[in-house]
């Protein structure tokens, strides 16, 4: 029950429109933007059929692990987390996103997960 908790939190945070914005920088916000990706690709894959149940809800706890480290508020990060969504799907195409998150994910994965 607690992984469909964080998972429909996750998924309502890249769905809801932002308001106020919530910057973070340096480390911080590359973490943010690792689980952006990983939200994003994950949810895509998973609604494409692409992606079985379990290897998304661990992509889902990678994320939320992630955003776990960074500082603020659970509303400050998930405010964070859709905005940096959207600027993510806003300016890439899904070759551009696969790309970039073939290029980025084993990093990620060692800097914030490791």
């Amino acid at each position: 029950m607690r992984h469909l908790i964080q998972t429909t939190a996750l998924c309502l945070a890249l769905a809801t429109p932002a308001s106020a914005d919530v910057v973070y920088e340096g480390r911080d916000a590359q973490g943010l933007h690792c689980a952006a990706m990983l939200g994003i690709v994950a949810g895509a894959l998973h609604h494409l059929d692409a992606m079985p149940d379990s290897l998304y809800q661990q992509s889902v706890m990678a994320a939320s692990q992630i955003l776990a480290k960074l500082p603020g508020t659970d509303a400050e990060k998930k405010q964070a987390l859709r905005q940096r969504g959207h600027r993510i799907i806003d300016t890439r195409t899904p070759e551009q996103l696969v790309a970039e998150f073939e290029k980025i994910g084993g990093w990620c994965t060692r800097e914030f997960l490791g």
